[in-house]
């Protein structure tokens, strides 16, 4: 394999022309900074703890706003005006020129409106303004949150392998080079068959979109560390019956560098229903030594109990009180884990063995270069074969790579989008599309909790698993629980001031429900997905359950945030719960593991790779991430995806000799 030109150290913090981001595109003009400061004091009024939102807030938000690109500032600004214009056919006025108090109750009735559509248009007018308001040191020491600015181990990255990185911004000519293999992406999936093909004497490439990220930049704070990590800094949203983040990163370490660490295999259940329905001889013993391979490369082991901080503490003595017999701290690739509780946002002392520091380092060792700020934008075909991969640098130069196997590791949402080219007959790309629906509970406590100091995602209950439930959860920062509390006003701002006192818990259902992925606006994807009927029972019957589970621990409230229910305090106020029909956009919906859109099978017709990861219309063309794993799995899909990725490396190389 060629050299490239001079390797350099990712230099993070340069302009993106991927993004097109400016210094700041389209700024606010004086009458939307008005609106901001309006919106900002009647959503969250002055605390006794914590600060008020007004004239400060305008500084925050442009702060948060810095690097939005053209597109993004537009969709912002007509969501300022919304907010602004939304009371006039009401009071008759703007709200920006609406006494304080009435702004106030205007908020207030509209965040609990039954409509779906208003109380997803509010949520988008509110959550970066209120993300934008709690990221500050101050309003963190108000609370006593720690985690605006953990601890980091400094120059963590050996130079023995960050000499095989060369940085797609510094390089100043067009590139061309040559190998076996080229992968493109470096998450879960990427990594993971880099490695395995490094490992058998292989010439590798990697490509990543993203930067590699020095561990003393992971500077915790949730704001920054979203545009460096996330893709379209966390503004990708699934629509349909229901508005749902789904956030991937962008960086190397694709999203494992943002995800909690959790680390589940996928169940027999799975792999009968893989068999069954799409042809595929997987099961669990078949899976089994790859697992074993993943889980000792990661170093599985569960957390510690005592970093899953008063969530799991609370977690544990509501399952007892129900005599719930499966729950525990859960699976993590976190063995050294102190407890900062930065997950999401990067691991500043390189605890959390996601790819940067596991399968990506060891792929390089083993002869493999990688490529940074580097975007595939075609993929060559020859004779009906791969034969490499072409893109743009950071630094606005091409790149060009001959390869006689190409393999696309992008994710979920972006492979069918560098697919969509060569694999333009393929009647399921992009389709198939499962997330995993998640949404949360949070419960106030007469005992300190202090979601300051713990894991994000430390404890699990098990017991309703094979019936696609699963319940994770642990400690949010004060910024990120902001974020979750739906609610405007005197309510929003009494419940955030008792911070210390409140409990957060996660879940996810096993979906069955199905969206797309296409093309979008300047290079992202556009994510539909309608959640039917099914999914949306199984939500409510998850939710119902997670309230129990904290009044039975003794929470003095607990808030489900559902139209009609946005608290509980009784049993009886749970089974009321129970027999609601709720509809999918009665539900607070988040994503974090999109799978299936690029998915394997037998069946040209149903999928878009064979059993063996190559695309059916493209020889030596390959898929190994989410996108080709077939349904959803009902757990996080980390272990699954990389155990695939080791069976696809195999595959490659014994068709390379």
């Amino acid at each position: 394999m060629s050299t490239a030109p001079q390797p350099s150290y990712a230099a993070e913090e340069r302009t993106d022309p991927h993004d097109e981001r400016a210094a700041l595109a389209l700024p606010l003009t004086a009458r939307e900074r008005r609106i901001v400061a309006a919106l900002a004091a009647a959503a969250m009024p002055q605390g006794e703890v914590l600060e008020g939102g007004g004239e400060i807030t305008v500084k925050r938000f442009e702060r948060w706003l810095d690097g939005a690109n053209e597109f993004q500032m537009r969709m912002i600004k007509g969501l300022l005006w919304a907010g602004e214009l939304a009371s006039v056919p009401i009071t008759g006025r703007p709200l920006s020129t609406l006494p304080r108090e009435k702004a106030i109750a205007f908020l207030e009735d509209w965040a609990e409106s039954r409509l779906h559509l208003g109380r997803a248009l509010l949520r988008a007018i509110l959550s970066p303004i209120k993300v934008a308001h709690f990221d500050d040191a101050g309003q963190f020491a108000r609370v006593a949150c720690p985690s605006f600015h953990p601890k980091s181990l400094r120059l963590a990255e050996p130079a023995r392998w960050t000499q095989q990185v060369t940085d797609g911004r510094a390089v100043e000519e067009d590139l061309e080079l040559e190998c076996e293999v080229v992968v493109v992406g470096t998450g879960a999936g990427g990594a993971a068959c880099a490695y395995e093909l490094a490992s058998r004497g292989r010439a590798v490439l990697l490509i990543e979109e993203g930067d590699l990220h020095r561990r003393d930049s992971l500077i915790g704070r949730s704001q920054p560390m979203v545009k460096k990590l996330y893709r379209d800094q966390g503004l990708t949203i699934a629509l349909g019956n229901l508005s749902a983040p789904v956030f991937a990163g962008r960086a190397v370490g694709g999203s494992t560098i943002v995800n909690s660490g959790t680390c589940y295999r996928a169940t027999d259940r799975v792999f009968k229903r893989w068999r069954d329905e799409l042809g595929l001889s997987i099961s669990a013993e078949s899976m089994d030594p790859y697992y074993a391979r993943v889980e000792s490369m990661l170093r599985v082991e569960r957390a510690k109990m005592e970093l899953t901080g008063g969530v799991g503490r609370v977690i544990a003595r509501g399952a007892d009180a129900l005599q719930i017999k499966h729950h525990q701290p859960l699976l993590r690739n976190a063995p050294d884990c102190d407890g900062q509780g930065t997950c999401a946002f990067g691991c500043p002392t390189g605890a959390k063995r996601s790819t940067d520091v596991s399968y990506v380092p060891e792929a390089l060792l083993r002869g493999a270069q990688l490529v940074t700020a580097a975007r595939v934008d075609g993929i060559d075909v020859v004779g009906g074969r791969a034969r490499g991969v072409r893109g743009a640098l950071g630094s606005g130069k091409r790149f060009r790579i001959k390869a006689d196997a190409v393999v696309i590791a992008g994710g979920a949402l972006m492979t069918p989008l560098v697919l969509q080219k060569v694999c333009a007959n393929s009647e399921y790309l992009g389709k198939n599309l499962s997330i995993h629906p998640a949404t949360r509970v949070m419960a106030l406590f007469d005992e300190t909790i202090d979601m300051a100091r713990g894991i994000p995602q430390g404890y699990t209950i098990e017991d309703w698993a094979d019936e696609g439930i699963m319940f994770e959860g642990g400690s949010t920062p004060l910024d990120v629980t902001a974020l979750g509390v739906p609610w405007a006003g005197r309510k929003f701002t009494r419940f955030m001031d008792q911070y210390r006192h409140i409990a957060t818990f996660g879940l996810m259902i096993e979906d069955t429900s199905r969206g797309e992925v296409r093309p979008g606006m300047r290079g992202s994807p556009l994510i539909t997905y309608n959640m039917n009927r099914a999914d949306a029972d199984k939500m409510t019957k998850a939710i119902a359950k997670l309230c129990e589970v904290f009044l039975a621990a003794g929470a003095r409230r607990v808030a489900p945030f559902l139209p009609g229910m946005q608290e509980v305090s009784s049993m009886r106020d749970v089974a009321r719960l129970r027999e609601m029909t709720l509809s999918p956009g009665d539900l607070d919906v988040t994503a974090y593991h999109p799978l299936g859109t690029a998915r394997i099978g037998t069946d040209p017709r149903t999928s878009v790779c064979g059993p063996d990861f190559e695309t059916h219309e493209v020889a030596g063309l390959y898929v190994a991430d989410g996108s080709a794993v077939p349904t959803a799995l009902g757990v996080n899909p980390q272990l699954t995806i990389m155990a695939l990725a080791l069976q696809a490396a195999e595959i490659i190389d014994a068709r390379l000799r």
